[in-house]
């Protein structure tokens, strides 16, 4: 993997992954969460149900491969900041088992994680604002729709950024990798899906997203 970007563009990554996930930890409510031994379960719990999720990818490019990302039901359960901090965890976990590159450490937390997670979040954050609030939207277009087309913003943001590398040409990243993306997709937001529906209907409170009295009210 080293060699594929430039070694400015790998240090920009890792300062503006740093300083955000700094941000996110900063804004987090860590009392809350080291008070409530049931929060911190859920926490790394998350980051180690993500890290099987994350060590189980397949690919024909180096680069460019397809796993489960998990990272919209976290979201939606620990909310945006928290859930940076325990994807940081993750990678930080994958890098020194060998997983991914220390080069490649920031531009894996900006390009697979932090804008993922921004992502999925503005799209929760649109659906609660323009569609009814009902606990089948907020499953099936907040929870599986939304970690679907997450999961093809993140591969599409990879993809755009090996191809302005030179590493790939449009034709590979199609033929080998972007075609297959529709195929992960639905995967992606069913793990998604089943696992929003079932804290809906029994652990609605550990979801941060979800207001009862607002998506019950009626």
């Amino acid at each position: 993997m080293n060699g594929i970007f430039p070694s400015f563009f790998l240090v920009l990554c890792a300062v503006v992954s740093a300083v955000w996930v700094g941000w996110a930890a900063w804004g987090s409510n860590w009392s809350a969460l080291f008070s409530n031994r049931s929060a911190q379960h859920f926490f790394f719990g998350s980051s180690l149900v993500m890290a099987a999720f994350w060590f189980m990818q397949a690919g024909v490019l180096p680069g460019l491969s397809f796993h489960i990302l998990a990272l919209t039901a976290v979201t939606l359960m620990m909310g945006w900041r928290l859930t940076m901090v325990a994807a940081t965890l993750t990678q930080l976990g994958l890098t020194l088992v060998g997983q991914v590159e220390w080069s490649m450490l920031g531009y894996q937390l900006l390009f697979g994680c932090l804008m993922p997670i921004a992502f999925s979040f503005w799209f929760y954050c649109m659906v609660y604002k323009r569609l009814t609030h009902n606990p089948f939207i907020y499953i099936l277009v907040a929870g599986f729709l939304n970690a679907g087309f997450t999961h093809a913003f993140s591969d599409l943001i990879n993809s755009a950024s090996y191809w302005l590398a030179g590493s790939y040409s449009l034709g590979q990243i199609w033929h080998d990798y972007l075609r297959y993306l529709p195929l992960m997709m639905f995967p992606e937001g069913v793990v998604n899906g089943m696992f929003i529906s079932g804290m809906v209907a029994f652990h609605s409170r550990w979801l941060s997203t979800f207001d009862e009295d607002s998506y019950f009210s009626k």
